[in-house]
């Protein structure tokens, strides 16, 4: 089990090195300086009887400082979004090590073994009486459906990780779909289903804490109960 990049923590604030905003100033401190020695050279070299124009030179002066007051806000901006990630990190990490269930779309396989799906219960399942669990790869191949009868409370289902042939797929993470079905066994609808499993990894990553259960990775915004 472990917490990645938890040292980032306590450097939030210098992340804007490097950002993007950092780059910008680095090539808006090149152009001034351009800018700087053509004003110079044509100041210079200029025609006593019709000097340049200074209000030229006063626009592109303010728009240089626009620009640069607009990186500076970026910058804080982009150490504000630093600081507020770190802070997810530190909600995120008495997770560790505990069985949560968490919104997902896809179902892990680890050592053989599914992770447990949440189907809903009748009144929570818009009319339908039972689920039709479809289980595909990333190319969207079907490799295995199941009808499950829900009933009056959540219905716990564990996929066996093998497909409509009886073979055991390989460790991973699958694309995983629920159907509601009618007492004919068509479906109708498509139903919430929830992942439940132990959290074995929590890393960093620019849209947030990413918890890794077994095979499975999620953002912390999936989380729907301990």
């Amino acid at each position: 089990m472990a917490i990645t990049d938890s040292a980032a923590i306590t450097t939030a604030t210098t992340a804007a090195r490097g950002t993007a905003s950092g780059n910008a100033a680095t090539s808006l401190a090149g152009d001034m300086q351009s800018f700087l020695m053509l004003l110079t050279t044509q100041l210079q070299n200029q025609d006593p009887l019709q000097p340049l124009d200074p209000t030229q030179f006063t626009t592109q002066l303010s728009q240089f400082a626009a620009v640069e007051q607009q990186i500076a806000t970026n910058r804080n901006m982009e150490a504000l979004l630093e600081l507020q990630n770190a802070a997810a990190m530190l909600t995120a990490a008495p997770l560790m090590g505990q069985e949560i269930t968490v919104a997902t779309d896809s179902v892990g396989l680890q050592d053989g073994t599914a992770q447990k799906l949440n189907l809903p219960a009748l009144k929570e399942a818009g009319g339908a009486s039972g689920a039709l669990v479809t289980i595909t790869d990333a190319a969207g191949t079907v490799l295995r459906q199941a009808a499950v009868p829900l009933g009056e409370a959540a219905t716990a289902w564990r996929w066996d990780g093998r497909d409509s042939r009886g073979a055991l797929l390989a460790d991973g993470a699958y694309k995983l779909s629920v159907a509601g079905t009618d007492a004919r066994g068509v479906a109708s609808s498509t139903l919430d289903v929830t992942v439940t499993d132990q959290v074995d990894s929590i890393t960093r990553s620019g849209a947030g804490p990413k918890l890794g259960l077994g095979a499975l990775t999620v953002g912390l915004e999936a989380l729907r109960g301990l």
